[in-house]
C-alpha cells in the first residue's frame, strides 16, 4: 500500500480545522471556532488522516518519551526539557510498519509565534534532531480576527505570513526544512471577519 504523502498530511490538517469550524458554527448558532475546545480540531484532523486510504496508523495524546523510544530504541539518557518528554503529542502518525513517522501539534487560535507556538516548534526541532524514524513535525492552528474598519482578509493574511517568517527565521541555523500552507475557511461579505486554517510542517 502506498504511503500517505506530506502534502496529503498538510491538507488533512487544513480540512480538519475547516470541518471543525463549520460544525461548531452550526452547533452553536454562529460562534466562531476559538470558543470550542481544542480536542474538536484534533479529532477532526485525525478523521481526515484516517480517511486517506493509504498505509498508516494514527494515535492521539501519545507520550513523547514513549514515541521517541519506539522511533529509536537505542536512544539513551535524558531527553531535553524543551521536548517535554513526559508530555503528550496531540497526534502521532505512524508508518504502516508500526514505527512513528511524525507528530502533529494542534492549536485552537493563536495571535503570535512567541507566546503560542514557540514551545511546540522547540519540541519538534529537538525530536527531529534525533536519529529516528520520525521525519516531520507539524504545527497546525486555527486563526481568526475581526477588524471593524474592514480589510480583514488582507490584515489577517499579513499576520499569518509574519508568523511563518518568524518560524523560518527561528529555523535558519537548523538543517531542517519547512513547508506551509493556509486555507481561507470563513469570509464575511463586509470583510470585517475572517478565519483561516494554517499548517506548518518542519521536516528532515
Amino acid at each position: 500500500m502506498p504511503k500517505i504523502t506530506q502534502m496529503e498530511i498538510i491538507d488533512a490538517c487544513l480540512n480538519g480545522i475547516e470541518k471543525s469550524f463549520n460544525e461548531y458554527y452550526k452547533w452553536s448558532g454562529g460562534d466562531f471556532l476559538w470558543n470550542a475546545p481544542e480536542y474538536l480540531l484534533t479529532v477532526n484532523i485525525a478523521k481526515e488522516l484516517f480517511n486517506i486510504k493509504k498505509g498508516k496508523f494514527i494515535t492521539l495524546e501519545d507520550n513523547v518519551k514513549k514515541t521517541l523510544k519506539i522511533a529509536n530504541p537505542s536512544i539513551r539518557g535524558p531527553i531535553a526539557k524543551k521536548a517535554r518528554p513526559d508530555g503528550r503529542s496531540d497526534i502521532v502518525l505512524w508508518w504502516a510498519n508500526g514505527y512513528p513517522r511524525g507528530i502533529i501539534e494542534v492549536k485552537n487560535w493563536i495571535s503570535n509565534f512567541t507566546h503560542y507556538i514557540k514551545d511546540d516548534i522547540d519540541r519538534i526541532i529537538i525530536i527531529l534532531n534525533k536519529d529516528s524514524t520520525l521525519e516531520f513535525g507539524v504545527c497546525t492552528f486555527y486563526i481568526d480576527n475581526r477588524y471593524e474598519k474592514g480589510n480583514a482578509k488582507e490584515k489577517l493574511l499579513k499576520k499569518i505570513e509574519k508568523i511563518i517568517e518568524e518560524i523560518k527565521k527561528y529555523l535558519e541555523n537548523s538543517s531542517l526544512a519547512i513547508d506551509w500552507k493556509y486555507k481561507l475557511i470563513y469570509e464575511e461579505k463586509e470583510d470585517k471577519d475572517t478565519a483561516y486554517s494554517v499548517c506548518i510542517m518542519i521536516k528532515k
